[in-house]
């Protein structure tokens, strides 16, 4: 056989791989576990009262922080998973967690002021739960566990991910926008189809 020949069979055997294979749907499997929750956590900041969107966007985040160690095998630790978003809103500067906070207090004010929060607490809660299951995705895939993980050594990754997720927050948003849009019924008359609904409280 050829050296030619023998780079060829072996790349075969590679692409043949069963557990590189595991590992890519495993993979896609979990780019579809952050899509979906950030989804959801665009539909938190929706939500007109103020503290309770906070409440329903963390509970989106643990629920799919238990997703994603479902997916990898890794042990489900609440009371680390807990600590773990704390530890990494402050990842965000001090600037960076309050302007989290300040849309949904914003929801305070009647009006403009609920459509200012809403808007701005769904790109948040959107940006922010992308950068979460980013991070532990990369983590996971690594060979980390809860008990292991340093937000310090993720700060700079985290921080990249935020602002990507903030963009794909929005293109959501927008989309949702859209699909809420007057539609015509059989009458002529317009109605309108509601966002999704966040996931209640709990995990």
């Amino acid at each position: 056989m050829s050296a030619v020949e023998t780079i060829a069979a072996n790349a075969t055997v590679e692409e043949r791989d069963p557990a590189r294979a595991i590992d890519a749907d495993r993979t896609a499997s979990a780019e579809r576990v952050i899509q979906d929750h950030v989804l959801l956590a665009v539909a938190s900041g929706l939500i007109p009262g103020p503290g309770v969107d906070l409440v329903a966007a963390f509970t989106v985040q643990m629920t799919m922080l238990k997703r994603m160690a479902t997916l990898y095998e890794v042990p489900f630790k609440q009371d680390a998973a807990k600590s773990t978003i704390t530890a990494l809103m402050g990842t965000l500067g001090g600037a960076g967690a309050a302007a989290i906070a300040a849309g949904s207090f914003l929801k305070f004010i009647p009006l403009v002021g609920t459509a200012v929060g809403i808007a701005g607490t769904s790109v948040a809660f959107g940006g922010f739960t992308y950068a979460i299951g980013k991070v532990f995705q990369r983590h996971f895939e690594t060979g980390g566990a809860f008990l292991d993980f340093d937000p310090r050594a993720y700060r700079d990754y985290f921080r990249e991910m935020n602002l990507r997720g903030r963009k794909i927050a929005a293109e959501k948003q927008d989309e949702a926008k859209q699909e809420t849009t007057a539609e015509p019924n059989d009458s002529g008359k317009s109605r309108s189809r509601p966002a999704a609904a966040a996931p209640a409280a709990g995990v």
